[in-house]
């Protein structure tokens, strides 16, 4: 009987270290959770109910977009659009699909810039028609990109913006959101319209989901 007891005794200690083990997994896991940054959500998904606010955002020039260039050539042993810094031959299309898109919103109160790197020239040549103006801190996407980006948004005026993966990846951490790389020709949608100094983050779109969320 003592035997018995000894054993008995000794499974229910160890019954009660795994429950111990267990609960504090638990709640490490649960705080990573709550301190995990949230992602930008997606517009043609869990996202959906803020293209209504985007559409009329957009319309009274409260929006700011942030596009990641085309698929770039060095990656890929692919046709070049021009040469190997720039964009794939194959990104035309989806290029001129955006291009499309960015017309039924509207670009007439629309200021438009891009980093002069020729991949993201060549993005902003497809889908803004060439409209753009190169502007360097969206190459460099210093700690200050925040405000670089708030200090050129004009009231009544959307603001689109090309630019790197990186560049994204810092402008999400500043805002307080998961550092994820966008894929090409994504844009994500922010609005200024509760509050012209602060970004209320929207969701972002790839490119093919465009109709699919908004109906283009």
């Amino acid at each position: 009987m003592a035997v018995q007891s000894h054993y008995s005794g000794f499974w229910y200690r160890l019954w009660q270290h795994k429950l111990k083990v267990s609960s504090v997994l638990g709640v490490v896991v649960a705080i990573f959770l709550v301190l995990e940054p949230p992602a930008i959500a997606d517009l043609s998904e869990e996202n959906h109910r803020y293209t209504a606010d985007l559409l009329e955002d957009w319309q009274a020039g409260e929006i700011i977009v942030v596009l990641r260039h085309l698929e770039r050539c060095d990656k890929y042993d692919l046709p070049c659009l021009t040469g190997n810094e720039g964009i794939t031959a194959r990104s035309v299309e989806p290029g001129l699909a955006l291009q499309e898109d960015f017309q039924h919103l509207g670009l007439g109160n629309t200021d438009i810039f891009n980093s002069p790197l020729l991949r993201t020239a060549e993005t902003e040549a497809i889908v803004f028609a060439d409209q753009g103006e190169d502007r360097d801190w969206l190459i460099n996407c210093h700690d200050n990109l925040l405000n670089d980006v708030m200090a050129n948004k004009r009231p009544g005026q959307n603001l689109a913006l090309v630019t790197h993966s990186r560049c994204i990846k810092r402008f999400n951490q500043a805002l307080g959101y998961a550092e994820e790389s966008p894929g090409y020709g994504a844009a994500l949608f922010f609005s200024t319209a509760d509050d012209p100094k602060s970004l209320q983050v929207l969701g972002f779109l790839d490119q093919e989901d465009w109709e699919m969320a908004l109906g283009f």
